[in-house]
């Protein structure tokens, strides 16, 4: 196990991230006394995860995962009960030059 101060460290970063890659642990020490130690992490041995909202992921949702929550549940996370809304655009604003004051096409 190699224990460098942070100075020689910082001079030869890459030789021990290098090292932790191998295996190797690294201890870290201010003025002879350890602080730190550099290890790699494992990677990971899986297939990845798959990206988006895992609809093929094989997980059914049941038929009730849409259904409003009971209205007890509500209230004891402290919250109330909305009305559903439909997305509106935003409204439209005339721009304005500001040097000259011109408003634009209405």
């Amino acid at each position: 196990m190699r224990q460098p101060n942070i100075h020689e460290v910082r001079e030869n970063l890459a030789e021990y991230l290098a090292a932790a890659e191998r295996g190797e642990e690294v201890l870290i020490c201010r003025r002879n006394q350890p602080v730190a130690r550099l290890v790699a992490i494992a990677r990971p041995t899986g297939k990845p995860r798959p990206i988006g909202r895992a609809a093929d992921a094989g997980t059914p949702l049941p038929a009730t995962f849409w259904d409003p929550l009971p209205q007890a549940l509500i209230e004891a996370l402290g919250g109330h009960e909305l009305a559903p809304t439909v997305p509106q655009a935003p409204a439209k604003r005339r721009a304005t030059h500001p040097a000259q004051g011109v408003t634009g096409p209405r």
